[in-house]
């Protein structure tokens, strides 16, 4: 400060570069700290949830990923899955896969193709399987596959259980 008590532009510039200097550590160390916090499991260790569709939404359509872990999930009804659901026959959990939806190539979000019945890698035309195997294109490794269990009211009609994903830690 001079004799008036006014800052001076050496404070000033010091201030500055502090809160500069802390807002840039800040934003290093945030992500850091969510990386190394733990995430919510179940008493088994599984992360789960339930997924925001149900299996009769998954019928003749290609859903869009939905947020699980803090990536994205995606939902495959397998055509054995439809043909029981269309009979009115209750589904098993096999008849749903759950897969990690970013393409193991360059970190692009997949989308499942219920016509061609794969699971396409726009970025680079990536081809999985129903299985989340890589079959043409760049993809190095399968997809993150994931847990699927039903659960639901036995006596209401197939289609309406909750799809519950999960994931051992």
């Amino acid at each position: 400060m001079d004799t008036n008590g006014n800052p001076t532009r050496r404070s000033w510039l010091l201030r500055t570069l502090q809160v500069v200097i802390g807002a840039s550590a800040v934003a290093i160390l945030y992500p850091v700290a969510r990386f190394l916090r733990p995430r919510r499991t179940t008493v088994a260790g599984a992360m789960e949830m339930v997924a925001p569709y149900k299996p009769k939404d998954l019928l003749d359509t290609a859903t869009k990923p939905f947020e699980f872990a803090g990536k994205p999930c995606l939902l495959v009804l397998l055509p054995e899955g439809a043909k029981r659901l269309a009979q009115g026959q209750p589904l098993r959990a096999e008849d749903i896969h759950a897969f990690n939806a970013v393409c193991t190539h360059l970190d692009c979000t997949v989308e499942y193709r219920p016509a061609e019945g794969d699971v396409f890698c726009a970025c680079h035309e990536g081809i999985y399987n129903l299985d989340g195997g890589p079959v043409s294109g760049p993809p190095p490794r399968p997809l993150e596959k994931y847990e699927v269990a039903l659960r639901g009211n036995p006596d209401s009609p197939p289609g309406q259980e909750d799809i519950v994903v999960s994931r051992s830690s």
